[in-house]
């Protein structure tokens, strides 16, 4: 490391590679794409979090006061080299310099400590968002530590975020032996409930294989998130990135391949083969080109018959990006928009639909007339006048929105809806064609009184967001046909800025 000219610093950056290319070999071969200054920050911030992570870990199944005392202790020295420039252990000096070089916030180590004390006393996790909270301080801001040293031309927060979670989870999926060693499992219980799958029979059960395959598809597409960063990073960053990123995605393929049994062994990617990869990404000149032939680059659109843009929305309703549909509905759907319509006719009868059999989300399910996303820039009311019109090749007259500010969040066979859903009431302005059996498998006209108190009494199953609706719209005066219209202004942003 001659770019140091401390010895001791110099030393602790020194000791630092040693660790990650021992322990963390996707992460060093990744690292040595990078100019020398970059580099030895890279092996700074994971030879922290390697330290920090075997405090607990070595520790076995029943860690007690004295491991929590360590790594307190640890953090404190960590704490006392990055306030002071220095320390006596040259590898914390090394760290404490990364951090004030780079100006890595303080912020994100409160949050990796806590994640490491958490591990002392959490077993297990009861939902993904349960372990994804876990992950927020273990592995997602990992990749925050690392945008300092990369040098993003662009915002790269979220993409950075879901590559640390991508690559913690593959280390879940592929350490769940070692894991069961320590009293550990990682995979949360709602999954093994749901496929009956027990990790600590310790076989690769028809029921285990099933679950390991769900996983391995929600891996990949963390991987794929992480994907959209590349183009925010310089070429020597891009290239680092985009080695470890293969490289840590092909454990899942060796997962997959061995027919999920993590049990018999170790799942590796041979050093050899590590180093012909990193080899390649110097001399080529399109370092993605490994990262769209890799498995989890191939987006799955399956089922998906529009694979249109949604509008991804903040928790305000605020627009802060787009992204297909396909792409975000899964079993951590980001929050977007959408709308629910219900139709009517003269005589105060609502049509509802059952939605096609063999639709992604929520198949057969009795629900309101229409529901759908806005493509980004389309007006709310356009929009629900195109999913009537394919749908139902309905007709629409005085569209109107009555509940504004509705949201919601549902899940059905591991796939969730998330999303800011304005509701509107609109008269059917002629009959409906035959729909579309791509959407909808039937249709049927009901009083809306009747169907009112059959949902809000439990006597008629309907989708969630539908049972959401009604217990609501039951409290509006009259029947749909009176319905009074709310403002513009009461919709959440990003339907205001497509209604105008």
């Amino acid at each position: 490391m001659t770019v140091v000219a401390d010895p001791h610093l110099a030393a602790g950056y020194e000791q630092c590679a040693r660790v990650t290319r021992e322990h963390g070999t996707t992460y060093y071969w990744g690292a040595r794409l990078l100019p020398a200054q970059d580099r030895r920050h890279v092996f700074a911030v994971y030879t922290l979090a390697r330290l920090a992570d075997d405090i607990v870990d070595l520790a076995g199944p029943d860690p007690g006061a004295p491991v929590a005392d360590a790594l307190d202790a640890f953090r404190g020295r960590f704490e006392e080299a990055v306030a002071t420039g220095t320390s006596p252990d040259p590898v914390l000096a090394a760290v404490g310099t990364t951090v004030r070089e780079r100006r890595i916030p303080q912020a994100c180590f409160d949050r990796f400590f806590a994640a490491m004390r958490s591990d002392l006393t959490q077993r297990s996790y009861p939902t993904w968002p349960d372990l994804l909270a876990y992950m927020d301080g273990s592995a997602a801001v990992i990749g925050e530590m690392m945008l300092p040293v990369l040098h993003p031309t662009a915002d790269a927060l979220r993409p950075a975020r879901a590559l640390g979670q991508a690559f913690q989870l593959t280390n879940f999926l592929r350490d769940v032996d070692e894991d069961l060693d320590r009293g550990r499992v990682y995979l949360p219980q709602e999954d093994l409930d749901r496929f009956g799958a027990d990790p600590w029979a310790r076989r690769a059960t028809p029921e285990w294989r099933e679950l390991m395959a769900f996983q391995v598809a929600r891996n990949r597409r963390l991987y794929r998130e992480a994907d959209e960063g590349l183009a925010a990073l310089p070429g020597a960053s891009r290239r680092c990135v985009a080695t470890a990123r293969v490289l840590y995605a092909r454990i899942l393929d060796r997962i997959e391949d061995a027919g999920y049994d993590v049990f018999a062994g170790r799942v590796r990617v041979p050093t050899p083969a590590k180093a012909v990869l990193a080899a390649r990404m110097v001399l080529g000149r399109d370092p993605e080109r490994a990262v769209r032939r890799d498995r989890a680059a191939r987006r799955d659109t399956t089922g998906w018959r529009a694979d249109d843009d949604v509008v991804l929305v903040d928790d305000t309703g605020a627009a802060v990006g787009a992204a297909r549909k396909s792409s975000v509905h899964h079993d951590a759907t980001p929050l977007h928009l959408a709308f629910s319509c219900y139709v009517v006719d003269d005589a105060g009868h609502l049509l509802l639909t059952t939605r096609a059999h063999h639709k992604p989300s929520f198949p057969g399910v009795l629900t309101n007339t229409v529901c759908g996303h806005p493509r980004p820039g389309e007006p709310l009311e356009d929009a629900v006048r195109r999913r009537a019109h394919d749908e139902l090749g309905l007709a629409l007259a005085d569209v109107r929105v009555v509940l504004p500010g509705f949201r919601y969040r549902a899940t059905m066979g591991g796939l969730v809806e998330h999303e800011v859903c304005p509701v509107l009431v609109a008269r059917a302005a002629g009959p409906a064609r035959l729909p579309d059996p791509d959407e909808v498998a039937s249709v049927e006209w009901r009083p809306w009184a009747g169907f009112r108190d059959d949902v809000l009494a439990g006597r008629l199953a309907v989708s969630p967001w539908c049972a959401e609706q009604v217990a609501q719209l039951a409290a509006l005066p009259g029947d749909p046909r009176g319905w009074v219209a709310r403002p513009d202004d009461e919709l959440p942003p990003a339907a205001r800025t497509v209604a105008a």
